[in-house]
């Protein structure tokens, strides 16, 4: 599952997952009903948190998913995690215009993955995207580290959750639901 969701971008369809049966909480209202529907994401959470793990679980086909790593392997880089900077410094840009698109759309749903541990910023950027839910996910340091260690992740990755940890703080908006995800990953 970790390839399909590695080549999901903007506008590219994501294929149906072993978490079908949980979307009845997700699912959107007919089109056909009159009801123009939108739906964009926020996902927050500290490195190896499981944020394109989840997204891959909850998005269904024709979903719009933006994700800095993603961005960067459509660019060439041959890595999951550990990008060149000149490669992450061109995905940075396409990601903002990727984000502009799903701040603009009309209908549709879209999956904006972030870190982004302080409220302000991820609230600012809801804002921004027009977003209709923020969903971080709280992976415990110890388990985000042991699956950093796992998938070998690049070594400033275990030091990355410690500093998102240390600026975490939980935001009172309705928007925001925070989910502990110290087990395995489910919706």
């Amino acid at each position: 599952m970790a390839a399909a969701a590695t080549d999901r971008t903007v506008g590219a369809a994501v294929p149906a997952g072993p978490c079908d049966a949980r979307r009845h909480d997700l699912e959107l209202l007919p089109a056909a009903a009159g009801v123009v529907t939108r739906r964009v994401v926020l996902v927050c959470g500290p490195p190896a948190a499981g944020k394109t793990t989840w997204v891959a679980e909850h998005a269904a086909p024709g979903d719009r998913v933006v994700d800095l790593d993603g961005i960067c392997q459509r660019l060439g880089s041959s890595d999951s995690h550990n990008h060149p900077e000149h490669v992450r410094a061109q995905a940075r840009r396409v990601r903002v215009a990727e984000e502009t698109l799903v701040a603009r759309m009309k209908s549709g749903t879209a999956w904006v993955i972030r870190t982004m541990p302080e409220p302000e910023r991820r609230n600012r950027h809801a804002s921004a995207l027009g977003a209709t839910e923020v969903v971080v996910l709280a992976t415990a340091a110890d388990e985000a580290r042991s699956r950093a260690a796992a998938a070998r992740r690049p070594a400033w990755t275990g030091p990355v959750i410690d500093r998102w940890w240390d600026r975490y703080r939980p935001s009172t908006s309705r928007l925001e639901r925070e989910i502990a995800t110290s087990q395995p990953l489910e919706g």
